[in-house]
């Protein structure tokens, strides 16, 4: 063989050798994760909320397997919920000045859900609520007695039913002692309660039976009275805190304090046939003026706002428009309004026969959702005054169902009401018409020389006896209020709705 042939044979050789196909065993087959099942109940959350929410245009429409890889991303339901509510438009929230509510700027600050397991846990922490009710059903303010640099816990709202209210404890009972140990809360350089003094006092309600030792401005030089009581894991609410009428100058003054919107079932039912004894013995007097007292009422139930519209509208707004509903595109096709719900427009039928000429409103920033429905409704026909102790209410124009997922609540906000002229743009509550005037709990529920009560009685043009008002009193010796800082104060929740 000639050296040239052997070289070729070589080079074709190389050739052959590196372009030979490295052979590899060939890479396992991916096998998708199959979603847990709290992934599923997660994707069926977004689902929902998109379906639902008022603001469904920000919520990005996903197929089951998008919903599935966007919710893994979130460790638990509440997360989840959180990031979904933060995908709504933005709006200039004004922050309150007598709620320590952290509520951010997104308008639905209000989409919540219940969790069978949570539910008792949190039980204790969830202030006021609708329907059957837990805990003492108390709510507390601080007071400063005379001229000390410290407050006391001052009982600024007792409810109906519950285990205080039949125990006898009344607002306006200022705490000296919870199961036997004092309480006292100093005061900072501004006058008001820390944070650290209002959660102590907290921790001493979080026990299975509390006995309260109290008194009262009449009865600051006693011993004091103790009232004791057991929580209780449900009770019925009595929303009728009281009704009256006052007699000034031989005109009749309705009173009515109401502390929540419950379910009222017309034509039969406990709460039904208290408001229709009440109304009656309204008509029996004769009434001109109304004094609605909802200074702690943080909503309920829609037909109960309707209910009461009805109660108080005068004639020319009978068979007139009440309100409207404004819901999503999904919503607004009847068939995909789960059964039972409608969102009709709704107008008025009068059931009353009274002739009112004013209405007076009491408000605090807890007067809320189906209490501002309320409001809101009767404005356009009637002279509708608010007067408060600052200068809005809590702000809630939307409300909510509930949808059962398993052992989850989820309750979307889901539609918006609108009165006759269409207004219902409160983000930031209802504007009061007379703000500034103290919400004096020393003193208990329709008494005539309490602060709101005795600016409402002179609006409706008489005046109470004694009339001695916050712009009035010593604030260095007279009892006053301070920092407020409500305890078991209102959570943002269970304020409007609408029953299936």
């Amino acid at each position: 063989m000639s050296l040239y042939r052997f070289f070729l044979v070589l080079v074709c050789l190389g050739l052959t050798l590196a372009c030979k196909k490295e052979i590899t065993n060939p890479p396992d087959p991916i096998v998708p994760i199959e979603p847990t099942e709290q992934d599923r109940l997660k994707a069926t959350i977004y689902d929902y909320y998109n379906k639902y929410s008022l603001w469904t245009e920000q919520i990005p429409d996903l197929d089951e397997q998008g919903r599935v890889d966007f919710v893994k991303e979130y460790s638990s339901n509440n997360s989840l919920l959180t990031a979904l509510k933060n995908m709504t438009p933005r709006y200039s929230f004004v922050p309150y000045q007598t709620l320590d509510i952290n509520v951010g700027n997104h308008y639905d600050r209000y989409s919540f859900l219940e969790e069978a397991e949570a539910s008792n846990s949190s039980s204790r922490a969830a202030g006021l609520r609708m329907d059957p009710n837990e805990g003492y059903g108390i709510q507390f303010g601080w007071g400063v007695i005379g001229d000390v640099d410290y407050a006391l816990p001052v009982i600024t709202f007792v409810e109906g039913g519950s285990p205080a209210q039949k125990a006898g404890v009344k607002r306006g009972m200022i705490v000296y002692a919870v199961n036997n140990e004092g309480f006292i809360a100093n005061l900072t350089e501004a006058g008001k309660v820390d944070d650290v003094d209002n959660r102590e006092f907290e921790k001493r309600l979080e026990v299975n039976s509390l006995t309260l030792k109290v008194k009262t401005l009449a009865t600051l030089g006693e011993e004091g009275t103790d009232y004791s009581m057991n929580y209780s894991s449900s009770y019925a609410i009595n929303p009728v805190i009281l009704d009256s009428v006052y007699t000034v100058s031989e005109k009749n003054i309705g009173y009515l304090a109401y502390s929540s919107f419950e379910e009222e079932y017309l034509g039969t039912g406990v709460d039904w046939n208290r408001m229709e004894k009440v109304f009656t013995g309204f008509e029996q007097k004769h009434i001109k003026d109304l004094i609605l007292d909802l200074r702690y009422n943080t909503g309920g139930y829609v037909e109960t706002a309707r209910y009461l519209a009805n109660k108080i509208i005068g004639a020319s707004g009978d068979k007139q428009p009440m309100f409207s509903y404004k819901t999503n595109h999904y919503l607004a096709v009847p068939r995909n309004v789960p059964f039972g719900l409608d969102f009709d427009d709704v107008n008025f039928e009068r059931d009353n026969a009274l002739n009112l000429s004013k209405v007076i409103v009491l408000v605090t920033e807890q007067t809320a959702s189906a209490a501002e429905l309320l409001i809101n409704v009767l404005r356009p026909y009637m002279e509708v005054t608010l007067i408060g102790d600052t200068g809005r209410t809590y702000g809630k124009p939307v409300g909510f169902f509930p949808q059962e997922i398993g052992d989850v609540t989820l309750w979307v906000t889901s539609f918006q009401t609108l009165n006759k002229d269409g207004q219902s743009d409160y983000w930031n509550g209802l504007s009061v018409d007379v703000p500034g005037v103290a919400d004096y709990f020393f003193k208990d529920f329709g008494d005539s020389t309490e602060d709101m009560i005795a600016m409402a009685l002179e609006r409706v043009g008489v005046a109470p006896k004694n009339d001695v008002r916050a712009s009035a009193r010593n604030k260095y010796v007279s009892p006053r209020a301070v920092g407020l800082g409500m305890i078991n104060k209102v959570k943002e929740r269970n304020m409007l709705k609408t029953r299936e």
